[in-house]
This record gives structure tokens, C-alpha cells and sequence, in this order.
């Protein structure tokens, strides 16, 4: 058990303390700025998932429900701007970077996020906080040396300006100076601006650096709108008129596992662009047959099994044993009898003969191919997905993609449809993929122009950077639509 030396607690206090650790086996009265450091130690040693570390975190400390959100808030706000902060503290430091100790660096980028990104927090509050964790995780000089730096950058007049002018001072190539601006790896940054130009790529770094709307998506059979307000008394409602009719925006998803419509598996959690593609390009109908691959977790599995009912039938295919198994128990929590689950590997030939008894070939309606892609779309909640590529991983998972929606063909109907989708902005990934798979198959397939739905053409019509209805082919989900995660889909249908 960890305390702080400065809280003042009683016996009494102490007591319960002992008894609650011993009941959850957590962790409390922890600093969660002391959290924060250790989360970002763990990520900047190892560079693995954030949202897992994140999670580790939570499960060995017991921490309030505000203290977990501050916690949250630091930890991915630093990591997502870490490279304009070092930037900043480059511009405030005699010391290069690499000859900072590591936990006192991490410690001042924490300091800085809060100082130029988290504006409730008092700077004062934010630079004695910083100074007196250093002193207890690293040493008194040390201590020193971080109240110097972010004193400094907290006395600056307009810090926005003085930063924003330095960067053009220093940095002479567009494309360099919108990688610190914005804190995107420099390549990404190019690839993005010869695809899509600096204006657009301004648009998706912005919108990607700010937290994604967050929806609750329900089963219009068993629940309404007013009947999941009135039931879980949630304050988090943002707005009930949303872009799908069984859909609710909410501000925050914590702690939904714990309420009643949730176990009884009323409600679920969704990307918005995964219930778009599922909704508006998939469009399941009553009775088909679809097959899901890289199905697990199974939102998306969910949604269409929802829409087909209880006469169709969901094939639900995924390598990862220990991701079907969450699928598995996701079903069970909604009481869906409709999904066929299946362990194989799609990248394979004939991956579904394996696994079931009776021949597969032409008999799916539909093919939804979910692919392994780098995620780029997910940044927003993810922030850690834009410096964990390289351009040789998009060529390596382009790979993977085609040799997939490649050993789909067998099993798809004549007449039916492929639905290609991945969360992310990468032409390698996307367009060249359906590009190679179209050349391939000469004819056997064309693209169906993307019927965008009245309601969201209202939406993306008062948009920049939207794309033309003559120009359409796929469409790219910008993260700037809907406020939402990015993503692309692709519908292909087959004429032989």
C-alpha cells in the first residue's frame, strides 16, 4: 500500500484504508500524478499500447472516478503532443533532450501538457506539483531544475504566440514545421500531404488530436431512446438527435459496464464510423447470411447479427482465440443465438473449409473484410497509433489486406457484396488495395458508388474538404464529418 507523506490521514482513515485494499486488492491513496508518471514511464520505456498501460494502471490503483479521468486526460494528452512539448522545453532548456533523466523528462512533459493544454489547472498548482514529484521520484537538485524550466514556461506573455513563432523561426519545410505543430512523425506528415495536400492534412491532424464523440449504441427491438434515459438516469446524454436512429452520443462511456441496461445487454459501445459502414454500406437485411472476418471483438458482429434477425446468419472469423472468447462473452452479455464463431486465419486459402464440415463456397449474401490496418483513423482515442508505424508496416499490412479480401472471393454469392473497411487514412492500405484486387479479377467486380444517405450528405455539405458526389468511388470517413474516428469503406460488387 502506497501513501502520500502529506495527507494528514487519521488511525481511523488508515484503517478503512487496510480493510478496502484487502477487499479489492488495489492499491489506494496513491498521488494520480505519481499514476500519470508511471503510466508514461511504462509507455516511453517500451513504446506498447497506451490504452493497455492505461488499464494495468487502473487495475492495481484505486482511485476516484475523477482522479481515474485526470489520470486519463494527462497521460494521453501528454503522449499525444510529446513531440511539440519537447519541442517546447528545447526552447526552455540548456540540456538536450536524451541527457534529461528519464523520469525527470517525463515528469516535464507532463508539466507541460498541463501548462499549455489543461487551462482549469492553476500554472502555480501545476509547477509545485511537477517540483515536489521530481523530488520524491528522482532528487532535491533535479527539483531544482524542473521548477526553473516550467517557471519559465509558465511566466512567458502569450506562450501560444512565442511557441508558434519559434517553430516558424526555426523550421524552414512546411511539412517539418506542421510534424511539431501538431506532433505527428514527419513521414506521416509527407504521406499524407502528397495524397491529400497540406490543407486537408491540417484538417485530419487537427481533428485527430481532439477526443472523438463518444456513442451508445441500442437494440430498437428490445429498447427506445426515452426508455434507456429514463432507466439509467444518465447526465452524460449529449444529444439525442444523432446521425443514426439507434445511436445516442453520450460525453463519457466510464464506468458502463456497471449499469443495469448495459449487463442486460440493451446498450453497447461503438465506433461511429464502424456503425456507419455497417449501417449504410453493408446494410444488412432480414434473413442473410453475412460472414464478419477479423470479427473479434465483435461490434460490428453485433450490429449486423441486430439487424439481419433471428432468421439470418453471422459467420464470425477471427485468428485470436483469446479475442473470440471477448466476442463470445460479448454475445452471451446480449443474447444473441445468431453468430457462428469460427478460429482461422483468413490470410490463408480456403480458411473456412478447415472449420466446417459443409462446403462455404458461394454462400455468403455479404462479406464484411475488416482488415489488420495501421489505425491512423483511431488517433483521437488512441493517440499513441501515430508513432508506433513505419511506412514498411503499411506495406506490410496492404499485403495482408489483399491477400485477404482475395480468399474471400470463393465464399461470396454471385450478385453479393464485399464490404472492405479499415479505421484508417492510408491510400496504401485503401485505394491501392482495391485497386490491385479490381485488376486482378478483371471485370468479376466493379465499386458501387457509395449511396451517402441524405442525412449524412446534409451533414458533410456544410463541411470543407468534402468529396464530390461525381468524384465519390469509396468513401473516406474524415475525422472532421462527424467529429468522429476516421475510417474508409469500400463496397464491391460481384457480377460473376
Amino acid at each position: 500500500m502506497i501513501l502520500s507523506t502529506d495527507t494528514g490521514l487519521r488511525p481511523v482513515r488508515v484503517l478503512n484504508e487496510k480493510r478496502a485494499k484487502k477487499r479489492t486488492g488495489k492499491r489506494i491513496g496513491i498521488n494520480p500524478r505519481k499514476v500519470a508518471l508511471l503510466i508514461l514511464t511504462k509507455y516511453f520505456k517500451e513504446k506498447k499500447s497506451l490504452k493497455d498501460i492505461i488499464n494495468s494502471f487502473f487495475e492495481v490503483y484505486e482511485l476516484s472516478g475523477l482522479d481515474r479521468r485526470f489520470v486519463f486526460n494527462i497521460a494521453k494528452g501528454t503522449v499525444r503532443y510529446y513531440l511539440k512539448i519537447d519541442f517546447v522545453l528545447s526552447l526552455f532548456s540548456d540540456r538536450d533532450i536524451k541527457d534529461i533523466d528519464f523520469t525527470v523528462i517525463n515528469i516535464l512533459r507532463m508539466g507541460v501538457y498541463q501548462l499549455l493544454y489543461m487551462d482549469k489547472i492553476p500554472s502555480y498548482s501545476t509547477v509545485n506539483e511537477s517540483v515536489e514529484l521530481t523530488r520524491k521520484n528522482a532528487s532535491i537538485s533535479s527539483s531544482k531544475f524542473v521548477n526553473a524550466i516550467l517557471r519559465k514556461i509558465s511566466s512567458t506573455p502569450d506562450i501560444d504566440s512565442f511557441i508558434n513563432g519559434e517553430i516558424k523561426k526555426q523550421v524552414k519545410d512546411v511539412a517539418d514545421r506542421m510534424s511539431i505543430d501538431y506532433s505527428y512523425p514527419d513521414w506521416l506528415i509527407k504521406y499524407w500531404t502528397t495524397w491529400y495536400g497540406i490543407e486537408k492534412t491540417a484538417l485530419i491532424c487537427g481533428s485527430l488530436n481532439e477526443n472523438p464523440h463518444t456513442y451508445l449504441r441500442f437494440n430498437k427491438e428490445k429498447i427506445t431512446r426515452e426508455e434507456i434515459l429514463k432507466e439509467s438516469g444518465m447526465r452524460s446524454i449529449v444529444s439525442q438527435n444523432n446521425i443514426l436512429e439507434d445511436s445516442i452520443e453520450v460525453s463519457s462511456v466510464q464506468d458502463i459496464s456497471e449499469t443495469g441496461i448495459y449487463r442486460r445487454g440493451l446498450i453497447s459501445v461503438q465506433d461511429l464510423s464502424s456503425q456507419i459502414a455497417v449501417r449504410y454500406f453493408m446494410n444488412p437485411q432480414k434473413g442473410e447470411k453475412i460472414l464478419d472476418t477479423c470479427a473479434a471483438p465483435g461490434g460490428k458482429t453485433i450490429y449486423i447479427s441486430e439487424l439481419i434477425g433471428v432468421k439470418g446468419e453471422v459467420t464470425a472469423v477471427d485468428i485470436s482465440r483469446k479475442r473470440l472468447k471477448i466476442l463470445e462473452d460479448n454475445l452471451r452479455r446480449l443474447n444473441i443465438k445468431n453468430v457462428k464463431l469460427i478460429e482461422a486465419d483468413v490470410t490463408k486459402k480456403d480458411f473456412l473449409e478447415s472449420s466446417k464440415p459443409d462446403s462455404c463456397k458461394g454462400y455468403f449474401d455479404k462479406i464484411l473484410i475488416d482488415v489488420p490496418c495501421s489505425a491512423f483513423g483511431t488517433i483521437s482515442k488512441n493517440p499513441d497509433a501515430k508513432y508506433n508505424k513505419t511506412m514498411d508496416d503499411l506495406v506490410r499490412l496492404s499485403e495482408i489486406s489483399y491477400r485477404m479480401i482475395i480468399n474471400c472471393d470463393d465464399y461470396l454469392k454471385t450478385g453479393g457484396r464485399i464490404i472492405f473497411y479499415t479505421c484508417t487514412l492510408s491510400p496504401i492500405e485503401n485505394q491501392q488495395v482495391i485497386d490491385r484486387f479490381l485488376k486482378e479479377f478483371k471485370g468479376k467486380y466493379i465499386v458501387e458508388k457509395p449511396g451517402i444517405p441524405d442525412k449524412l450528405r446534409l451533414i458533410l455539405d456544410s463541411k470543407e474538404n468534402i468529396p464530390e458526389k461525381s468524384e465519390e468511388t469509396c468513401f473516406e470517413i474524415m475525422p472532421y464529418y462527424f467529429e468522429s474516428e476516421a475510417g474508409f469503406v469500400c463496397s464491391l460488387l460481384k457480377k460473376s
